[in-house]
């Protein structure tokens, strides 16, 4: 029998219930060695220090951050990692590697003494590529790790392309396939609202809406100008987009054709993706992370069989230019004739598209990167 490892992953996050990234990458990394066990080391929105369990049974630590009282969201970014590293520094000398998380643990990769590091970048760490120096110390962070890793190739290539990486071979990529072998079978009362709501009209699945770079108002224009689609958004929605749209066109014609579910569970997400027929996906080009998204709502939607509409970023218009998933318009979603052009596209040829999804959607599997995944951690351990 192998001798047991422990994992410290180093966090911040806007909950570890939604955190859909973290869930899988711990519970496949389990499977696939069952001699490691992690703990997680979270900073939350809440901002309390308290200790459980998971809803997917993983221990977990939550921290008090003074400094996070003290500035507001965005402001001495750097100063709130240290605070949270100095918390859990002790904590971490138990563990047998560190799992850093997102560009907020830089601090913990920077000054952890543990030499089995990993660093996952969910996106780009637009705060060390800005100027040439802060790249460098950018490629001392990397240096520091045993694998770092990336969310797509585009985003890996791009880091390497401005002279952020020097040694390539410890980088490696780990896309965020959706898993819809876990789906909640229990549906809630809001569930059952928003079924009444929608009836059999058609219907689009909008989510993550939360910027004006996410194309908010593009998106649920293009919508409402198609006289029979509906619309369900998931998660937050910019208000300023929202208040704009209902100027426009009036409360009560948005109200009747557009659902605001607000936030909803990683597993309960699959249940309103079934009763749509498309989504819309857009990420404006105001900064490289933008440029280079490749949303997991994206993944969800062709696993689910809905053809997609999304802008111009490479890294999913790559996906559409090789499976026809979807149409891909031609800049990044600012241009609401150009969405309902491709809204046309898919509905005049929406077998055709639907049929794609069905036939290639396992090449988006997040089982299919489980030997990536292996190779990661034996890489970690070496």
């Amino acid at each position: 029998m192998e001798k047991k490892k422990y994992i410290a992953l180093v966090i911040k996050t806007e909950g570890l219930e939604y955190d859909d990234r973290v869930r899988k990458e711990i519970l496949t990394i389990q499977k696939l060695f069952p001699n490691i066990s992690f703990k997680i080391f979270a900073m939350l929105p809440e901002n309390k220090e308290t200790e459980g369990v998971t809803g997917y049974g993983i221990p977990y630590k939550t921290v008090y951050v003074p400094s996070r009282d003290k500035y507001p969201s965005g402001r001495k970014a750097l100063l709130k990692s240290y605070e949270f590293y100095k918390v859990i520094k002790d904590d971490l000398n138990d563990y047998d590697a560190i799992w850093c998380a997102n560009t907020d643990t830089s601090i913990a990769v920077l000054l952890a003494t543990k030499t089995h590091l990993l660093w996952d970048l969910h996106e780009l760490p637009n705060r060390f590529i800005e100027t040439w120096c802060r790249r460098m110390v950018l490629r001392y962070l990397f240096s520091r790790c045993k694998v770092v890793v990336h969310a797509n190739p585009q985003r890996c290539d791009y880091l390497k392309e401005i002279g952020a990486i020097d040694n390539k071979a410890k980088h490696y990529v780990i896309r965020n396939y959706p898993n819809f072998e876990d789906i909640d079978t229990e549906y809630n009362d809001l569930y059952y609202e928003f079924m009444k709501w929608k009836g059999n009209r058609p219907c689009v699945y909008l989510q993550g809406l939360q910027g004006t770079d996410r194309a908010a108002y593009e998106s649920i224009m293009a919508v409402l100008r198609e006289n029979d689609l509906t619309a369900v958004v998931v998660g937050t929605v910019n208000q300023a987009s929202k208040q704009k749209i209902i100027t426009e066109v009036g409360s009560d014609e948005v109200n009747s054709r557009i659902f605001f579910a607000g936030k909803i569970p990683q597993l309960k997400i699959p249940q309103y993706v079934k009763e749509c027929m498309m989504t819309l996906v857009f990420y404006k080009n105001t900064e490289p992370n933008n440029v280079f998204c490749e949303a997991n709502r994206f993944y969800q939607s062709v696993i689910m069989g809905l053809p997609v509409v999304t802008g111009c970023n490479p890294s999913m218009k790559e996906l559409i230019d090789k499976y026809h998933f979807g149409v891909a318009t031609g800049d990044y979603g600012e241009n609401i004739d150009s969405i309902v052009d491709a809204i046309h596209e898919i509905r005049s040829n929406y077998n055709y598209f639907k049929d794609n999804n069905l036939k290639y959607r396992n090449k988006l599997l997040w089982s299919q990167q489980e030997p990536n995944i292996k190779e990661i951690i034996t890489s970690l351990f070496s």
